[in-house]
């Protein structure tokens, strides 16, 4: 056995008592609980239904117009900046996931600018449940659908919303497994083009300057985060073919090769 198998071994067991650790913890978390609960009128909401999940990266730009009137039809997941996209700035999401640190702390504000962008109808939000001082009021808890990722996949992943459930560290991740919780057979990720470690986070069918200056990750923190999110995913495609519920990625360029790949007209066709 080599080092890095060995120190694959100790992360495990390190990460499977994290697990134990974890879940015991969150049995006192009392009021994190009760807000988990209004989850669960969401399970198997859209039971045999399909959707899209909408990414940020540049090919979410190659939409064409008769693309975008037919996904007006279907249900859409949107994450995190997508509501800087001008491309798709005609679709509005019905469920927004926002997961990263940066949103309950220093962009917390990016949940008025959803909600002001998208007056006329606000898409229910999943986000995590440091996020709930930051969304309008009259929307919050109970329209809403808040998450504790605490535990660490190490060969297993679920999509229970209610409980303790897995971190995804991938935005997409977490709409997947959102998509999953809700009963969706057909899961298809558009704009999924998984090479920002290529450009150093510039990869994205928007531009924002502001948001490129508070990133400063170097390669190596882009080549280890993008390894432990395709294990995430290829841990999802598992859970997901046992569920019997279809995971196609429309981006045949995409390097992200856990789900297989389409072209989007082979299905809106």
């Amino acid at each position: 056995m080599n080092p890095f198998e060995i120190k694959q071994l100790l992360d495990n067991y390190i990460y499977r008592l994290y697990n134990i650790f974890s879940d015991l913890i969150f049995q006192f978390q009392f009021k994190t609980k009760r807000i988990l609960k209004f989850n669960l009128k969401y399970r198997e909401l859209h039971k045999g239904e399909r959707c899209f999940i909408l990414g940020t990266g540049p090919s979410l730009n190659e939409l064409k117009s008769h693309h975008i009137d037919i996904l007006r039809n279907e249900v859409i997941f949107a994450v995190n900046s997508y509501y800087k996209v001008v491309n798709t700035s005609e679709l509005i999401p019905d469920y927004y996931v926002l997961m990263d640190d940066l949103y309950w702390t220093t962009w917390s504000n990016t949940f008025k600018e959803i909600e002001k962008k998208y007056r006329t109808k606000v898409p229910k939000f999943i986000t995590d449940i440091r996020s709930v001082p930051f969304i309008n009021q009259q929307n919050r808890e109970s329209n809403n659908i808040f998450l504790y990722p605490k535990k660490y996949p190490v060969d297993y992943i679920d999509s229970d919303l209610s409980k303790n459930m897995f971190i995804g560290l991938n935005v997409v991740n977490t709409a997947i497994l959102s998509a999953i919780y809700f009963g969706f057979k057909e899961i298809y990720i558009i704009g999924a083009d998984f090479n920002s470690f290529c450009n150093q986070g510039k990869g994205h069918a928007y531009f924002d300057a502001d948001e490129l200056s508070q990133s400063n990750y170097n390669l190596a923190f882009y080549l280890k985060s993008y390894g432990l999110i395709t294990e995430f995913h290829y841990l999802i495609s598992k859970y997901a073919k046992k569920r019997c519920v279809r995971i196609i990625n429309l981006n045949p360029n995409s390097l992200l090769d856990a789900y297989p790949k389409m072209n989007l007209n082979e299905i809106v066709s």
